[in-house]
């Protein structure tokens, strides 16, 4: 979920995350995971996440409760199985987006903390990825990277960083709800003090 300044942009289809307590229930893998999964497919029930993440259904309850009470997801009706019905879940925005800007002390810890769940997701998706049968590793179809960049980009170059990472974006939010295999991309950009240098407290 990548971060932009919600003022600069006007679309219906995104979801700004603004609220310090949608940011808190964020601090889960398992609830971003479950975020990340109805933006991607859209409406469905609880088990269809569960069998997507490949978990129990009784494990989602309690983090779907937490992620409806923050206006993460909502319910959207229901469905009749057999003689049961299901509840059925979306998420506000067919796009879910971070929503404040890094203007004060808490919105950086509040960053600094999603990253280290962030990378705890990234460590679980790319080993369930490396068991996947749709794993592909090489070839214009290779859907498995690891990879760590440092370099030292001028503001031109910065700029089509940038970019690029919004047209990555892009194309895998254009890719919601069709039948293909999921593939997850995760990133985290950051400028790294040099040595001697001063850092913001």
């Amino acid at each position: 979920m990548p971060q932009i300044n919600p003022d600069n942009v006007q679309d219906e289809s995104v979801y700004w995350i603004k609220h310090p307590d949608q940011f808190e229930c964020l601090m889960s893998a398992r609830r971003m995971e479950i975020v990340d999964q109805l933006a991607q497919i859209g409406v469905c029930s609880v088990a269809e996440i569960a069998n997507t993440l490949g978990v129990k259904v009784s494990s989602l309850y309690h983090h779907i409760e937490l992620l409806l009470s923050v206006g993460l997801i909502e319910c959207v009706g229901k469905r009749g199985v057999g003689r049961c019905e299901e509840k059925l879940y979306r998420t506000p925005g067919a796009v879910m987006r971070y929503g404040i800007t890094l203007g004060d002390s808490s919105s950086f810890d509040i960053y600094r903390r999603l990253s280290e769940y962030q990378a705890r997701q990234a460590t679980r998706d790319f080993t369930r990825g490396l068991r996947s049968k749709h794993l592909v590793d090489a070839g214009s179809q290779k859907n498995i990277w690891i990879f760590r960049l440092v370099g030292a980009p001028d503001a031109d170059t910065l700029a089509k960083i940038n970019q690029h990472i919004e047209a990555i974006a892009e194309l895998f939010w254009s890719s919601a709800g069709q039948d293909n295999p999921l593939v997850v991309m995760s990133a985290i950009v950051a400028p790294v003090p040099r040595a001697g240098e001063e850092t913001q407290s």
